[in-house]
């Protein structure tokens, strides 16, 4: 069940940020892929987001740009920050930023050095390819290590974002072991993954047939930590051939009306640096005011979305 412990909305800009609002949601079927279910609409928005960005490491301008939006427009975000890319300055800038703004943004970690050696060739998902415990053990330790060192109390250690959003059995079992609360991933909400992941969660797989099992809005095996998971990649997509595209404003509002009618809390996914063009930034703009407006619509953080009802 999700729940939400601390107290009120917060009306933002033509919408509402749910700073935790005391409101228990439905219990999730197993198996059910956080599917809406009816529930009193007078308790609380009918759809909660959360917005997540991959990747931060130098301060660059398009990471600042993000950044000074979101604090615009009031929404809270996700920073995952991978540990080798950090640098002394950007270190300096996280600090004073969740100083200044501590419910706005949040800085977590994006595994050790985004990459790994598979099969004689370098690849970016740091934890696939069936790595030894120990080995996953040792990087994200290292990682935590790093950020908290650099960041200090800006850095929350409780949420987790794998590369690549790819892990295995052993990544959930040295995440337990290390405290972590929330594993946030990327889930699918078409109609074959959504059979697939039913049918994996009744195995209790973390992988099945090749692919991982999404549990958006469930505890996973192994481990028990909540994965509380991405829908939707703000900036590209691809086309029917394969093709990267570049996402309209139209692409995004298709994408969420489907994901809101099939989850009860939609994830959106950026790459600061993915948004580096003028029509980017607008669309970008455009669909969160867009998103903000909407009373049926609450920004809620993350890690609200990973506390579970005790008992």
């Amino acid at each position: 069940m999700f729940e939400f412990g601390h107290a009120g909305f917060h009306r933002g800009i033509g919408g509402y940020y749910c700073e935790g609002h005391g409101i228990d949601l439905p219990p999730m079927e197993p198996g059910s892929l956080g599917m809406m279910s009816q529930w009193d609409e007078s308790r609380a928005p009918e759809t909660l987001v959360f917005l997540r960005d991959d990747d931060v490491g130098e301060w660059t301008a398009a990471l600042e740009h993000l950044v000074g939006l979101l604090l615009e427009l009031g929404i809270p975000c996700h920073y995952q920050v991978v540990p080798r890319y950090l640098d002394a300055d950007t270190a300096g800038k996280i600090r004073r930023l969740k100083g200044g703004d501590p419910e706005l943004v949040h800085f977590n970690q994006h595994g050790l050095n985004h990459e790994q050696q598979l099969d004689g060739r370098s690849v970016y998902s740091e934890f696939a390819g069936g790595r030894p415990i120990e080995d996953q053990r040792a990087d994200i330790a290292e990682g935590r290590d790093r950020l908290a060192d650099a960041l200090g109390e800006a850095f929350s250690s409780d949420v987790f974002t794998p590369p690549c959003h790819k892990y295995d059995h052993n990544t959930l079992r040295v995440l337990q072991e290390a405290g972590f609360e929330a594993l946030s991933a990327g889930v699918r909400v078409d109609f074959a993954s959504r059979l697939y992941y039913g049918l994996g969660r009744r195995l209790g797989r973390v992988e099945f047939l090749g692919k991982r099992v999404s549990y958006h809005g469930c505890s996973t095996p192994v481990s028990g930590i909540r994965e509380v998971s991405a829908s939707i990649d703000i900036h590209e997509g691809q086309d029917a051939a394969g093709n990267r595209i570049d996402k309209t404003l139209e692409d995004l509002r298709r994408e969420f009306s489907v994901s809101r009618g099939r989850l009860r809390a939609v994830g959106l996914m950026m790459h600061h640096e993915a948004c580096d063009t003028e029509e980017k930034r607008r669309v970008l703009r455009l669909f969160l005011q867009e998103l903000l407006a909407d009373p049926t619509v609450c920004f809620v953080r993350l890690d609200d979305l990973s506390i579970q009802e005790k008992g």
